[in-house]
Protein backbone atom coordinates (compact mmCIF):
# COMPACT_ATOMS: atom_id res chain seq x y z
CA UNK A 1 0.00 0.00 0.00
CA UNK A 2 2.71 2.49 0.88
CA UNK A 3 4.06 2.40 -2.68
CA UNK A 4 0.67 3.26 -4.19
CA UNK A 5 -0.58 6.79 -4.68
CA UNK A 6 -3.95 8.06 -3.56
CA UNK A 7 -6.05 11.17 -3.81
CA UNK A 8 -8.90 12.44 -1.69
CA UNK A 9 -11.88 13.61 -3.70
CA UNK A 10 -15.62 14.13 -3.39
CA UNK A 11 -17.70 10.96 -3.43
CA UNK A 12 -19.70 10.42 -6.61
CA UNK A 13 -22.58 8.18 -7.60
CA UNK A 14 -20.05 5.90 -9.32
CA UNK A 15 -18.34 5.25 -5.95
CA UNK A 16 -21.44 3.90 -4.17
CA UNK A 17 -20.91 0.20 -4.96
CA UNK A 18 -17.39 0.22 -3.52
CA UNK A 19 -18.47 2.37 -0.56
CA UNK A 20 -21.20 -0.16 0.21
CA UNK A 21 -18.66 -3.02 0.20
CA UNK A 22 -16.47 -1.16 2.70
CA UNK A 23 -19.53 -0.17 4.75
CA UNK A 24 -20.59 -3.80 5.10
CA UNK A 25 -17.12 -5.02 6.09
CA UNK A 26 -16.65 -2.16 8.58
CA UNK A 27 -19.92 -1.79 10.50
CA UNK A 28 -22.38 -4.11 12.21
CA UNK A 29 -25.09 -1.55 11.37
CA UNK A 30 -24.18 -0.50 7.81
CA UNK A 31 -25.92 2.41 6.17
CA UNK A 32 -28.13 1.63 3.19
CA UNK A 33 -27.41 2.52 -0.42
CA UNK A 34 -30.40 4.88 -0.25
CA UNK A 35 -28.82 6.69 2.72
CA UNK A 36 -25.69 7.43 0.71
CA UNK A 37 -27.68 8.47 -2.34
CA UNK A 38 -29.56 10.92 -0.12
CA UNK A 39 -26.37 12.21 1.45
CA UNK A 40 -24.91 13.03 -1.96
CA UNK A 41 -27.85 15.45 -2.40
CA UNK A 42 -27.67 16.90 1.14
CA UNK A 43 -26.49 20.52 1.05
CA UNK A 44 -25.10 20.29 4.61
CA UNK A 45 -23.05 17.17 3.85
CA UNK A 46 -19.66 16.56 2.30
CA UNK A 47 -18.59 12.99 1.53
CA UNK A 48 -15.08 12.13 0.43
CA UNK A 49 -13.40 9.01 -0.87
CA UNK A 50 -9.77 8.02 -0.81
CA UNK A 51 -9.12 6.94 -4.39
CA UNK A 52 -6.11 4.64 -4.63
CA UNK A 53 -5.30 4.22 -8.30
CA UNK A 54 -8.99 3.92 -9.22
CA UNK A 55 -10.05 1.85 -6.20
CA UNK A 56 -11.99 3.29 -3.26
CA UNK A 57 -9.75 2.61 -0.27
CA UNK A 58 -11.79 4.54 2.27
CA UNK A 59 -14.35 7.26 2.74
CA UNK A 60 -15.81 9.66 5.24
CA UNK A 61 -18.59 12.15 5.65
CA UNK A 62 -19.31 15.32 7.56
CA UNK A 63 -22.29 17.57 8.09
CA UNK A 64 -21.65 21.24 8.77
CA UNK A 65 -24.62 23.17 10.14
CA UNK A 66 -23.82 26.69 11.30
CA UNK A 67 -20.88 26.53 13.72
CA UNK A 68 -21.04 22.79 14.35
CA UNK A 69 -19.71 19.92 12.27
CA UNK A 70 -20.58 16.27 12.79
CA UNK A 71 -18.56 13.37 11.41
CA UNK A 72 -21.15 10.90 10.17
CA UNK A 73 -18.84 8.03 9.29
CA UNK A 74 -15.29 7.09 8.36
CA UNK A 75 -14.23 3.67 7.09
CA UNK A 76 -11.25 2.10 5.38
CA UNK A 77 -11.25 -1.07 3.28
CA UNK A 78 -9.63 -4.06 4.98
CA UNK A 79 -6.72 -4.21 2.51
CA UNK A 80 -5.84 -0.57 3.16
CA UNK A 81 -6.03 -0.35 6.96
CA UNK A 82 -3.13 0.87 9.09
CA UNK A 83 -1.75 2.96 6.19
CA UNK A 84 -2.90 6.40 7.35
CA UNK A 85 -5.95 6.61 5.10
CA UNK A 86 -8.40 7.14 7.98
CA UNK A 87 -6.25 9.97 9.30
CA UNK A 88 -5.97 11.54 5.83
CA UNK A 89 -9.76 11.40 5.40
CA UNK A 90 -10.30 12.91 8.86
CA UNK A 91 -7.85 15.74 8.17
CA UNK A 92 -9.59 16.56 4.89
CA UNK A 93 -13.00 16.53 6.60
CA UNK A 94 -11.60 18.90 9.24
CA UNK A 95 -10.36 21.18 6.46
CA UNK A 96 -13.90 21.20 5.05
CA UNK A 97 -15.31 22.10 8.48
CA UNK A 98 -12.83 24.96 8.87
CA UNK A 99 -13.63 26.29 5.37
CA UNK A 100 -17.32 26.31 6.30
CA UNK A 101 -16.49 28.19 9.54
CA UNK A 102 -17.38 25.42 11.97
CA UNK A 103 -16.05 26.02 15.47
CA UNK A 104 -16.10 22.41 16.60
CA UNK A 105 -16.47 18.88 15.26
CA UNK A 106 -18.37 16.12 17.04
CA UNK A 107 -18.46 12.40 16.45
CA UNK A 108 -19.62 9.23 18.16
CA UNK A 109 -17.47 6.15 18.52
CA UNK A 110 -17.90 2.76 20.13
CA UNK A 111 -15.71 2.23 23.23
CA UNK A 112 -14.83 -1.17 21.73
CA UNK A 113 -13.42 0.44 18.55
CA UNK A 114 -9.88 0.87 19.87
CA UNK A 115 -8.32 1.69 16.48
CA UNK A 116 -10.76 4.55 15.87
CA UNK A 117 -10.38 5.85 19.43
CA UNK A 118 -6.61 5.95 19.05
CA UNK A 119 -6.86 7.77 15.71
CA UNK A 120 -9.29 10.36 17.10
CA UNK A 121 -7.13 10.95 20.16
CA UNK A 122 -4.07 11.39 17.92
CA UNK A 123 -6.07 14.01 15.99
CA UNK A 124 -6.79 15.90 19.27
CA UNK A 125 -10.40 14.86 19.76
CA UNK A 126 -11.45 14.85 23.40
CA UNK A 127 -14.10 12.68 25.05
CA UNK A 128 -16.90 15.08 26.02
CA UNK A 129 -19.86 12.84 26.77
CA UNK A 130 -21.60 9.50 26.45
CA UNK A 131 -24.75 8.50 24.59
CA UNK A 132 -26.13 5.58 26.58
CA UNK A 133 -27.22 2.51 24.60
CA UNK A 134 -26.56 4.36 21.33
CA UNK A 135 -25.86 1.32 19.13
CA UNK A 136 -29.00 -0.74 18.60
CA UNK A 137 -27.20 -3.95 17.62
CA UNK A 138 -25.78 -4.51 21.13
CA UNK A 139 -26.86 -1.47 23.20
CA UNK A 140 -23.25 -0.34 23.44
CA UNK A 141 -22.77 3.24 24.57
CA UNK A 142 -21.19 5.81 22.25
CA UNK A 143 -18.40 8.07 23.38
CA UNK A 144 -18.97 11.60 22.12
CA UNK A 145 -15.68 13.13 21.05
CA UNK A 146 -15.16 16.80 20.23
CA UNK A 147 -12.46 18.82 18.56
CA UNK A 148 -12.45 22.58 18.91
CA UNK A 149 -11.25 24.24 15.72
CA UNK A 150 -10.51 27.85 16.63
CA UNK A 151 -8.52 29.26 19.50
CA UNK A 152 -7.82 32.73 20.86
CA UNK A 153 -4.42 32.98 19.19
CA UNK A 154 -2.61 31.78 22.31
CA UNK A 155 -3.21 28.09 21.72
CA UNK A 156 -6.15 28.12 24.15
CA UNK A 157 -9.85 27.66 23.49
CA UNK A 158 -11.73 30.90 24.01
CA UNK A 159 -14.66 29.54 26.02
CA UNK A 160 -16.43 32.91 26.06
CA UNK A 161 -17.38 32.33 22.44
CA UNK A 162 -19.14 29.02 23.19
Amino acid sequence: MLNRSFILRKMTLQDIDEVMQIEKQSFTLPWSRESYLGELKNNFATYLVCDCEGEVAGYGGIWVVFEEAHITNVAVALDFRQAGIGTAVMEELEKTAREKKARRILLEVRPSNRAALKMYQNLDYLPTGVRKHYYSDNNEDAIIMTKFLFDNGKGEIDCKTY
